[in-house]
């Protein structure tokens, strides 16, 4: 057994996911309390503490792929790049990964305030529109996909799953 099979990146994203999730919850909070946070300053706010959710969860898959890499070098196998492990999982939308979702949302909340009001034509904004995320709050949008849409109970339990999977991959490789 490698040492990196063990998943050690995912207790972080999950404090940090837990404590989002919190925050959330304050937001529905302030909601009652405060007549004008209203829906929209919900959105708002979602979009940011969801966005950096996203940007926490892109961050794990990068060190997971890294994680699987060794283990694979390991096996004597040949190393995934990042696009080929991010597009390794089994919800694919018009050829496009749930992991790929996750990564071009994390990049999309990073970049969106550089785009102006129109979307550039590139691999991110391809990702997204491949998943219908074309509204006016596309990180919430995603939120919502990956919970409601395809069961996860959330963002954390998705990419470790996709790691655990990578690594059962590359033993039935060896």
């Amino acid at each position: 057994m490698n040492i990196l099979e063990a998943d050690y990146g995912i207790g972080p994203l999950i404090d940090v996911e837990n404590t989002i999730l919190a925050g959330i919850e304050k937001l529905f909070e302030r909601n009652k309390q405060e007549p004008g946070f209203d829906g929209l300053w919900m959105n708002e706010y979602g979009e940011v503490l969801f966005g950096s959710l996203l940007v926490t969860a892109q961050a794990y898959c990068v060190g997971a792929t890294l994680d699987i890499n060794e283990v694979r070098k390991s096996l004597g196998l040949t190393q995934l790049t990042k696009q080929d492990a991010y597009k390794n999982h089994h919800v694919i939308v018009q050829n496009f990964s749930l992991i790929e979702l996750v990564n071009s949302a994390a990049n999309y909340f990073k970049h969106r305030d550089e785009w102006n009001d129109v979307w550039p034509d590139n691999y991110t904004t391809k990702v997204l529109v491949a998943f219908s995320i074309t509204g006016e709050f596309p990180i919430n949008d995603v939120q919502q996909l990956i919970v409601t849409d395809y069961g996860y109970k959330n963002v954390s339990s998705l990419v470790s799953e996709w790691r655990e999977q990578l690594i059962k991959k590359a033993m039935n490789e060896s």
